[in-house]
């Protein structure tokens, strides 16, 4: 029902000269196929998605982002566990990935643990890569 009207906002996006990106809260594995059919230049998944569905479904020049847990992975962890968390999501994700929360970060989110995902993200940037 909604697609149609989605690849409308989209278009409609597009045509003012912006890029889109795509957030939709919740599980929405089961609209991989569609949501990588509506041509948005980022598709930010919430953190309950298989990120590895979501490369093959979507194809490998899809840029992803986002999938971390921002409660569990994110506020109630460490620096170490959330590094391991980001780096297993970008194992899963492959290239064309955007280090990112898999929603809002809450508040009261350990700064020290913020950082880890900014030094994750410095140290696998596509220029650290090449």
């Amino acid at each position: 029902f909604v697609w149609p009207y989605e690849m409308k906002l989209v278009q409609s996006l597009h045509a003012l000269g912006t890029r889109v990106r795509l957030h939709i809260c919740g599980k929405t594995h089961k609209y991989y196929k569609e949501m990588g059919q509506l041509g948005c230049e980022i598709v930010d998944l919430d953190w309950m998605n298989p990120m590895d569905q979501a490369r093959i479904e979507m194809g490998s020049k899809q840029v992803l982002c986002g999938n971390i847990d921002p409660v569990q992975a994110l506020k109630n962890s460490t620096p170490e566990a959330v590094y391991q968390a980001i780096q297993a999501c970008h194992r899963a994700t492959g290239p064309n990935y955007i280090v990112g929360a898999g929603c809002e970060v809450p508040r009261g989110t350990p700064p020290e643990n913020l950082r880890a995902m900014i030094e994750y993200a410095q140290s696998h940037a596509p220029s650290a890569l090449a």
